[in-house]
């Protein structure tokens, strides 16, 4: 079971999913219409040095070109994009894909699906850093070795 961290003073960085990027940077009053919990996010990130995976920055990246925003949009979008630091795919990042995968498996954890590889990636950049995640995301409950923030 995962360790449900609150608001710590001591966590030195945060690692958030894709959802949560997207609410924070992208369109936050449209994800606060649909439920999302963006303040209470913006709340447990205050005074946080949040990172995102290469993951959530190629999510990010497509979303953009499956949109078809405009140019100004999309500039302002990766100016916020360079802007978070990013947790390249290095070998300590694959390393921990392969054991959480490996995991997941195993005990028939739900992250294990086909479906969920993109979060299995973000939750393997988390792991291989020793960073909590931030995700609105039910999947990631009870992953092997994963801190949850929030």
């Amino acid at each position: 079971m995962p360790d449900e961290a609150s608001r710590d003073e001591s966590v030195a960085g945060v690692v958030i999913d894709t959802d949560v990027y997207s609410a924070l940077y992208t369109d936050p009053e449209r994800a606060s219409r649909r439920g999302m919990a963006v303040e209470q996010w913006r709340e447990v990130l205050q005074g946080t040095q949040v990172l995102i995976s290469f993951q959530t920055r190629a999510e990010v990246m497509a979303g953009m070109q499956i949109g078809n925003w405009g140019e100004s949009r999309k500039v302002a979008a990766m100016a916020k994009l360079d802007s978070a630091p990013t947790i390249p795919a290095d070998i300590d990042v694959i390393r921990s894909y392969a054991d959480l995968t490996a995991a997941c498996r195993l005990i028939g954890h739900a992250l294990q699906a086909k479906i969920h590889s993109a979060d299995r990636w973000v939750a393997a950049s988390a792991l291989a850093k020793g960073l909590p995640l931030l995700s609105g995301d039910r999947v990631y409950r009870d992953t092997p070795g994963l801190r949850l923030l929030g």
